[in-house]
């Protein structure tokens, strides 16, 4: 329940993240007639003739449906961006953990082994300052009794020593596997950056679109005020490019995170491959 607490309050967090993040890059470049600019041209096209009026009707209308297109693929970038979010935070998290049961169990075989050793240890050290007592008192007997108890115990512990090096070369050799794997799969994960980079220039495009796409819109608004058609359907033409450059962009957003999705997957299924 905690862990499950902790991950819904971290998807509330990024959802927010997103929301606040360059919002005027998410949000389509909205923009539709005021009453009074409407009126204006409805009436601008009752005073044209009908293949005019027609045009200026369709135009309109094809400004609306494009700019809900934007949004669209608004919602789907938004969509698959906290997707990515989410999944490159458990990638590294599992990168992390990579091999950690392997390691926990080489660093308790260590731990025991020298454990189970220790008596053997002790008794040796014993029966060297005994050895040492008696060749200090000249006690032949006990020293040709100490003697060979001895050179029998120095033997194993010379083989508990091997048994001991042996365990921390596996865990030594455990650790140094584990780091270059994990080297290599932040390596692989890192491809992401440049990615990140070609997102941030797409989204500076739409940025200076929706400006300019702005700024006709004031121009439109001034000729639909002045029952100017001509200039009206000139502006309608400019604004409905820019909404395809705007949308254009986005489809180039929306393909990069697909590209960062499938770098994910790809380390999620070395890290995978990694675990059998």
């Amino acid at each position: 329940m905690r862990f499950s607490s902790r991950f819904a309050a971290l998807s509330i967090a990024l959802t927010l993240l997103l929301s606040l993040v360059h919002p005027s890059v998410y949000a389509a470049a909205s923009f539709e007639f005021s009453v009074t600019v409407k009126t204006a041209f409805d009436k601008m096209k009752g005073a044209s003739d009908k293949t005019t009026a027609a045009k200026l009707t369709t135009q309109y209308a094809e400004l609306q449906t494009t700019q809900k297109l934007a949004l669209d693929w608004d919602s789907k970038i938004s969509k698959l961006r906290f997707q990515n979010e989410e999944a490159i935070l458990a990638t590294r998290k599992r990168i992390k953990e990579v091999d950690a049961d392997k390691l926990l169990k080489l660093e308790a075989a260590v731990t025991q082994v020298k454990k189970k050793y220790e008596p053997l240890f002790r008794m040796y050290d014993s029966l060297n300052q005994q050895l040492s007592i008696a060749k200090s008192f000249k006690d032949k007997t006990i020293v040709n009794v100490l003697k060979p108890q001895v050179e029998t115990t120095k033997a194993a512990v010379q083989l508990a020593k091997l048994d001991i090096r042996s365990k921390e070369a596996a865990l030594k050799n455990g650790k140094a596997s584990t780091a270059n794997t994990i080297k290599k799969l932040r390596e692989q994960l890192s491809h992401i950056d440049p990615i990140k980079i070609k997102i941030k220039a797409s989204n500076s495009s739409v940025s200076h679109t929706k400006k300019q796409f702005a700024a006709e819109a004031s121009i439109l608004k001034q000729v639909v005020r002045k029952g100017d058609a001509t200039a009206t359907q000139s502006s309608f033409i400019r604004m409905l490019a820019y909404m395809q450059q705007i949308i254009g962009f986005k489809q180039n957003t929306y393909a990069y995170e697909q590209q960062a999705m499938a770098i994910i997957a790809k380390v999620d299924a070395q890290i995978a491959s990694s675990l059998k």
